[in-house]
Order: structure tokens, then sequence, then C-alpha cells
């Protein structure tokens, strides 16, 4: 099976150098995040003084779901964008953006968690698991709704626009993924339309975002999102291959999650296309199997090792992660770009 990457734009020849993430350092532990550790320590504040509730259920819930961690990669994405063209900007408008796009995040988080019936993210339950689906859906529309607000009270047009077309676009790719879910025989280009609108999209409008408040020109802000765009298809191919091969005490998920509620993604559709008949019997018998023991698993996990599943489906997040670091050519050199770079070592090295 071929995997056909969407064009790419033509950047100067050369590039930036990526800084590796440190020899024997868990990717984990990646300090891409240090120059803005400020900007979201004002994130994490702004968030909770606007999400409170005189409702003791919905405080409940949105204090359980904003202590369920996360590295806000989103309000990062937004703040490392502004700070690459303008290392003054201001830290109030950062924050309230930042908390924003947080709240989308949490908020299609929740959504998803009903939708797909998960009972733990991150190792913890999660929100429908303890409430319920109603409230936890309800409570989703809720924290949606406080960003909408936020946004307003920042008041600028494009940023509004940006931020809505990205809940636009994830909204239709979760309607895809649900009706492609049992497809074993899933289309290429559906599988990456999915990548594209549940994630892709919302790290170029997070881009996109920090380019406006820092008053990019049109260059820079057209390279930051494209940038945010590569590295949001890299990041979602990287979880994916998690799904097979990362370790469920780390990643806080079982191992072949996809797999069992028949969401076919790359790994599985390059050894798919490739099998012989009686392994992709075991294949298509195992998936959207929901009672798949460990031991069934560790079988289809072989198959793919044995078509070179997961080494290509890192192939074609680095190439990804390839074109990213070329867009960050446009932009001036600053600790900013340099965060951006380490960003890029971590989406494929991370380990969960």
């Amino acid at each position: 099976m071929s995997v056909t990457l969407f064009p790419t734009a033509t950047y100067p020849a050369t590039t930036p150098r990526r800084q590796p993430v440190r020899s024997g350092a868990s990717s984990s532990s990646a300090d891409f995040l240090s120059l803005v550790r400020s900007d979201l320590e004002a994130v994490e504040a702004r968030m909770a003084s606007d999400l409170g509730s005189e409702g003791r259920i919905v405080y409940t819930l949105t204090q359980h779901v904003m202590n369920a961690g996360g590295k806000r990669l989103r309000p990062a994405m937004v703040a490392l964008s502004a700070r690459a063209i303008n290392p003054e900007i201001s830290p109030e408008r950062l924050a309230t953006v930042g908390a924003a796009v947080e709240f989308v995040h949490m908020a299609t988080l929740m959504h998803d968690d009903v939708v797909d019936n998960t009972a733990t993210r991150r190792g913890k339950p999660t929100a429908n698991a303890i409430f319920g689906n109603g409230v936890a859906v309800l409570s989703g529309d809720y924290i949606l709704a406080r960003a909408m607000r936020l946004l307003s009270m920042d008041g600028d047009l494009r940023i509004i626009r940006t931020v809505s077309e990205i809940t636009i676009d994830m909204s239709e790719g979760e309607v895809i993924e649900i009706s492609a879910t049992g497809d074993a025989n899933l289309l290429e280009e559906t599988y990456l339309e999915i990548l594209r609108k549940k994630t892709a999209v919302f790290v170029e409008g997070c881009c996109r975002c920090g380019a406006i408040l820092a008053g990019a020109t049109e260059s820079q802000e057209a390279a930051l999102a494209d940038y945010g765009y590569r590295l949001g298809m890299a990041f979602q191919l990287a979880d994916d291959l998690l799904d097979y091969t990362g370790d469920p005490a780390i990643t806080g998920k079982p191992r072949g999650s996809d797999l069992k509620d028949g969401r076919a993604t790359l790994p599985f559709m390059l050894a798919l296309g490739e099998a012989t008949e009686e392994e992709r019997n075991t294949l298509l018998t195992s998936f959207g199997n929901a009672d798949l023991e460990d031991a069934g698993v560790v079988r289809v996990c072989a198959i793919l090792e044995r078509y070179g599943a997961f080494t290509r489906t890192r192939e074609v997040a680095s190439t990804y992660v390839e074109q990213s670091t070329k867009a960050l050519a446009l932009l001036p050199d600053s600790p900013a770009r340099d965060s951006f770079l380490q960003l890029t070592d971590y989406v494929i090295q991370r380990d969960r």
C-alpha cells in the first residue's frame, strides 16, 4: 500500500538544524516547553478562574477534567508561534487565547470519550465513566461555550473565525471516523482526511492564532500554519503507532484499542494489504473484536511487524516532521524557533 502525502509548499533550500532530544532522555521529559512555561502557568490560572460554575456537578466534573493532566500542547503552540514572531507579545492575550483553545481540546476529548465509550484516559477514569454520558456531553458543551466566551472577550475576529473553523473540521472528522468504524478496508484518502480534520487542523489553527496575535506577515503566518499542519499529521500517526507498540503503563490505555474498536489505522492498513490469506483472516477476525485477549493483540502485532508496518508508519510520520522543519526556514532565528525544532523530535520519539 502506498501512502500519498499532501503537497508540500516550497521553502528555502537551507533549513534550520533540528535540536535532538538529549541522549538517554525519555520523550516525556523533553524540555521544548521551558521557553513558554510562564505562559502556560498563566493559561492554567486563566482556565481555573474562568471555569467556575454555580452548579455543583458541573463544577466537580470540570475540575476533574482540569486535573486530569496533559502538557497543554495546544496553548503552547499558540505561545511559541507568537513568540517566534514577537518575543514581547502581550502575555494577557496569550493566556486568554491559550485557555480558549485548551477548553476546545478538553470539550472535544469529553465528547470523544462518550462516543468511544472510553473508561480511562492517561490512566485515570474519564468524566463519562464517573458522571455518566449525559452529564459528560452537556459539560463538554459548557466548556466549549466557555471557550467561545473567552474568544469574544479577546475580540479578534480572525482568531474567532480560526477557532470556529477548527471546531467545525474536528466535528466533521469525528463523524467521518465514526462512519468508518468497522471498515477494515478503509481507503487511504479517507484515513488521511480523518487525521487532517481530527488532529492536524487543530495544531495548524493554534499556530495560526499565535501568528495573528503577534502580527505576523502573510508568509510567516502561512509558514507557521503549515508547520502546525505537518506536525499534527505526524503527531496522530505516532499516536496510531503507539496504540500497537506503546506500554499501557505509560500510555494510559490498553494496547490494541484501535484494533478492538474497529478503527483501521496505517499500521493495520499496511499489513492487511500485503498479508497472506491466513494472516489476513487473523487480522480481519481480530478487527473490531472488543473481547480480543492480549494474546490475540500480540498475534496481530507480530503480523504487522512481519510486514514492517511499524517502521513504515514511523517513516511516514518522519516525512511529515521533515516537511514541518522546512516550514520553519521562513521564521527568524529565535529561542521559540529552537523550541519548535525540539518539538519535532519529541513527536517522533514520545512514548505516550
